[in-house]
């Protein structure tokens, strides 16, 4: 493990700078080329924007965490606001401003949006029905310190408090490598699944391991 990575609260003023970070994160990712055009800077464009997004969001609540050279982000939603349904999830859609995915992804990837959003929060939903959770909103790594322990050390603060308020936590992710990360920190895997026959496939994994 990499000496400095000491996790610290992101600023506000950093946010444009870690969404940049992400997007070349998840460049290569399958889902995110699945809904973002095919091109790479317009992909990069798009991926720099629905991470800004989701960065201002998260913020608000207070729980992004990452090193003070942005080695990587583990952004939370807390357990109040973990669950996306009725009021929340059209509040979700202003606050991420999903109303403009078409012009950001391009019209053509609007009817995926559609369908890996409603079986994604589906599938959230039945998952955790009313339980209070932590959700892992947004996890990456900068490609240049990734293998080197920086996504675990980014995890602790609230894998710690989740075990110390004997609460779960639960994730969305795209690859089998981050899959294999997530079960090193706790985390199992509730299924294996598709947003249509011909997409990517996702995971959803929950932690509910107490110390």
């Amino acid at each position: 493990m990499m000496k400095n990575n000491e996790v610290v609260r992101l600023e506000r003023s950093q946010i444009n700078q870690a969404s940049t970070i992400a997007a070349k994160a998840f460049e290569d990712d399958p889902v995110f080329g699945y809904l973002t055009p095919e091109a790479q800077q317009s992909r990069l464009k798009a991926l720099t924007w629905l991470t800004k997004n989701a960065l201002e969001y998260c913020y608000y609540y207070g729980h992004i965490y990452t090193t003070s050279d942005l080695k990587g982000i583990a952004a939370w939603l807390p357990p109040e606001k973990s669950s996306f349904a009725g009021i929340q999830q059209l509040q979700l859609i202003l606050q991420l401003r999903l109303y403009l995915l078409p012009f950001k992804c391009g019209w053509n990837k609007l009817g995926r949006w559609l369908s890996f959003l409603k079986i994604t929060e589906d599938y959230h939903e039945r998952d955790m029905q009313t339980q209070p959770h932590w959700y892992l909103a947004l996890m990456f790594v900068n490609p240049s310190y990734q293998r080197q322990g920086v996504g675990s050390v980014l995890l602790k603060p609230i894998l710690d408090r989740s075990d110390d308020e004997k609460l779960q936590c639960y994730v969305l992710t795209f690859t089998e490598q981050a899959v294999k990360f997530y079960q090193r920190n706790g985390f199992s895997i509730i299924r294996k699944s598709q947003a249509s026959k011909n997409a990517p496939f996702f995971w959803n994994l929950k932690r509910d391991t107490f110390a």
